[in-house]
This record gives C-alpha cells, structure tokens and sequence, in this order.
C-alpha cells in the first residue's frame, strides 16, 4: 500500500483504495441490513425449544386462487396435525407434509397486515388473486394476495408452493 503524507502528518490512503474500502463497506451494511430482514428473530432471546413447538403447531388452510378476476375459482386445502397430513387440489401435488412446513415456515407472511408505508416497485405481476384463511397453531389466517407491484410479487414467491405458479 503506498502512502503520502498529508499536511497533518496522517497518511492519505490512495483515491483508488480509498474506493475499494467503501465499496466494501456498503456491502457489509447491505448484508447486515439483509441478515436483519430474514431473521427477524435473531438476538430476541428466543426460547429453546420454539421452533419444534412452531414444527408441532396445527395447520389447517384453505387457499382460494383464480388466475384473472371473475375466473374460474380454485379451491385447495391442506391440514396436518402431528399425526396426520391431507392436501387437496394442486397441494396434493406439493404434498402435504411440504405444504404444511412451507406454511409454518412463513405463517408471519400469512399472519401480518399490509404496511402503508412499504415502498413498492410499480411493476404490474399478473391477474392471479389468491386468499388463504385458515390457522397455523394458534394464529389465525387471513391474507389476501395479489400481483399488483413488486411488493405483491415477492410475497407471492414467498408464499409458494402454497399459491399455484403464475402464467
């Protein structure tokens, strides 16, 4: 590394390093902030054994999904207890084991409301609608999804395989 003395004594790191290091920078916060979003969780003190109880929780949905409003409407179901799994329409080819575990692992997706304040690509997806209502445990479901921006679209992908592929 080649350095110059500035007026203060300091050395002056080379204009070309000087961008590397903040390159590198900006990628550590991006990580970081990503790390954050995905494990909502993390450093909360979450108690052990959570997440074989959340494994355990009952999960019974219905999702109703049409491809362009007015459509015809289809109808699948899926329920899994710690004894029994059943799925129907196009989970059955999902299977209801995967669907169920699919559905615990984003039941915060399922669950929440819309944030007002999310800001959204205006990037139209498709007319695809689906609603899931049901319960995972003891939380109650009721999310209506659609593919109207690019906030709708990443929580379509999310949400599958329990939504159907969009055309």
């Amino acid at each position: 590394m080649r350095f110059r003395r500035t007026l203060r004594g300091l050395p002056h790191v080379a204009p070309a390093l000087a961008g590397a290091a903040l390159v590198a920078a900006v990628v550590v916060i991006v990580v970081g902030v990503a790390g954050a979003q995905l494990a909502p969780d993390a450093g909360r003190g979450s108690e052990p054994g959570a997440a074989a109880r959340a494994a355990d929780d009952t999960v019974d949905l219905t999702i109703r999904f049409t491809r362009r409003p007015g459509g015809r409407r289809q109808v699948a179901h899926v329920r899994c207890t710690t004894a029994r799994a059943t799925a129907d329409g196009w989970l059955r080819a999902v299977g209801a084991r995967r669907a169920c575990a699919h559905a615990r692992k984003v039941a915060a997706l399922l669950t929440r409301t819309r944030d007002p304040e999310r800001a959204c690509t205006e990037i139209f997806g498709g007319d695809e609608r689906a609603t899931v209502t049901g319960r995972i445990g003891a939380r109650r479901v009721r999310h209506a999804f659609e593919r109207t921006d690019g906030c709708e679209v990443a929580d379509w992908r999310s949400a599958q395989p329990l939504l159907p592929r969009p055309r």
